[in-house]
């Protein structure tokens, strides 16, 4: 009997729904591929479903068909699969395809796919808010044998990594990773689409960290802009949307905003929806730390929510209840920002770092106008906590300052 038959089977007679088999780490579409005989497990997914039913992970691996060494049609397939999956935004169902695809491309020693689908696994983890599972496959990736890494390819392994240690906190990390692939990245040209995404990504490091000065020095040095035609739009985008970061933290506000512009009017839905609408969401709340809540705002909460609303994506939405809260909160709507920080407060496992962050934040700043300046406190308290154990020493040393003010 066939692993899928086996697998139905046990399912059925612990009385799971495909979806409780996957447990949200397999969508119930890829179960079905599964138990119809289209896909065959990784080990990954053999331990994962053995934990499911209860069972041996080696009692599930007998059932397993030994993959062919040959079959490339077989690997084409699983390839073209998860690439449809990921332009299809299901993120879930990418990183599943991508996974069964990497594990063919091992077996036949197929480097160049593997690499390619192990990445695309690694990156759509990330976009279902599973940084774990993608930090494990991508610290696979760098200590792989199969393939002695390009410089690109270890620049852009190093950043996704960086990224992830800077999403869960851990921004000393999250610095030493990024100025790692930038030094991978350093032979090549100025213009080279990874060297690009690499200084991006030490300028969010550095700027989460609070050193803004370096951060800024970095972003000089970019020979980015739309009259340079050897960059690509996006990147441009990209590039602007980081420079205005920091200058909106460096509180240059009319730089951070004209940059912010510039990304706004190269970045489209059509061209990458996930990017389009994560832009428009941490433009909203860079102009509204600055103390603006204007037209501009409105519309760019407006767009966030609609890109939320398309992907279908938790977090993305309780980002944009939290930048909305933001803007209630300036136009001294107190009510208001309380039910939606209060809403997102009840989810907040699904937040990242720097969103935790400005939850707690913006809690203790309404709770300080509603006139509850203790409770405010408490939370201001646990934002300076959340900074130091992350190692942003400057903010949490601001926000100490804050509470000792409001305490005294």
């Amino acid at each position: 009997m066939r692993f899928g038959d086996m697998l139905r089977q046990a399912r059925n007679t612990k009385g799971l729904s495909q979806e409780e088999l996957g447990a949200g780490t397999y969508p119930p579409h890829f179960v079905s591929l599964l138990e119809r005989g289209q896909r065959q497990p990784t080990i990954e997914m053999v331990q994962h479903f053995a934990t499911v039913l209860g069972m041996e992970a080696q009692t599930l691996s007998w059932w397993v068909e030994p993959p062919s060494s040959e079959d490339q049609p077989a690997l084409a397939t699983a390839m073209s699969a998860a690439n449809y999956a990921r332009d299809m935004q299901d993120a879930a169902l990418a990183a599943s395809e991508a996974e069964y695809a990497a594990s063919l491309a091992y077996d036949q020693r197929n480097a160049p796919a593997w690499w390619d689908m192990s990445l695309l696994q690694a990156q759509s983890l990330i976009t279902v808010r599973r940084p774990e599972e993608a930090e494990t496959v991508l610290q696979r990736m760098d200590r792989s044998s199969l393939l002695v890494a390009t410089p690109e390819l270890r620049s852009v392994v190093l950043g996704r990594l960086s990224t992830i240690a800077r999403s869960t906190g851990r921004l000393l990390e999250a610095l030493d990773l990024a100025e790692r692939s930038m030094d991978s990245a350093s032979s090549l040209s100025e213009q080279s689409p990874t060297r690009l995404q690499a200084a991006f990504i030490l300028i969010a490091a550095l700027s989460v960290k609070g050193h803004l000065d370096a951060a800024w020095e970095v972003a000089m040095t970019l020979d980015i802009s739309e009259e340079v035609p050897a960059v690509p739009s996006l990147l441009v985008a990209r590039g602007a949307w980081a420079i205005g970061n920091v200058a909106f933290r460096r509180g240059e506000v009319e730089i951070g905003r004209e940059q912010h512009a510039l990304a706004a009017r190269l970045l489209s839905p059509r061209a990458d929806l996930e990017a389009w609408a994560e832009f428009h969401r941490a433009s909203a709340m860079f102009t509204l730390q600055a103390g603006i809540a204007d037209a501009t705002v409105r519309d760019s909460l407006d767009k966030a929510d609609a890109g939320a609303r398309i992907l279908q994506n938790p977090r993305y939405c309780l980002e944009v209840m939290i930048a909305r809260a933001g803007l209630a909160l300036l136009s001294k709507d107190s009510d208001t920002a309380w039910a939606l920080l209060t809403e997102v407060n009840g989810r907040r496992d699904l937040l990242d770092f720097e969103s935790t962050l400005d939850l707690e934040i913006l809690l203790g700043n309404c709770l300080v106008a509603q006139g509850s300046t203790a409770q405010g406190a408490l939370h201001l308290a646990a934002a300076a906590r959340l900074c130091g154990e992350a190692g942003a020493d400057e903010k949490a040393r601001e926000l100490t300052e804050r509470v000792e003010e409001l305490s005294a």
